[in-house]
């Protein structure tokens, strides 16, 4: 969750910093503009149902990110309570 927010926060940054950049006479005027466009309300659900689902995607990438890094390190700790890592260590145990 608290990644999440982060990328939202990311977001809102651009998105305030492109606002900041644009000189205050145009940034009022784009402003108004959207404000007088009328948007259906059909399409909000359509639209949050999208924003939902790749809020879900990175959600279920993120999990997955710390899925595989979480098995990678149970087999390194595996394999060093076995004397088996690092593999550079593995050539000299052959030697001996």
């Amino acid at each position: 969750m608290a990644f999440l927010l982060c990328s939202n926060h990311l977001v809102l940054n651009a998105v305030s910093s492109l606002s900041s950049s644009l000189p205050t006479s145009s940034s009022t005027a784009t402003a108004s503009n959207s404000k007088e466009e009328v948007v259906p309300v059909d399409k909000l659900p359509l639209e949050s149902k999208l924003q939902e689902s790749l809020e879900q995607k990175t959600r279920m990438k993120l999990a997955k990110k710390i899925r595989l890094r979480r098995k990678r390190l149970v087999r390194k700790r595996k394999l060093r309570k076995k004397g088996r890592w690092p593999p550079s260590k593995m050539n000299k145990l052959k030697n001996v």
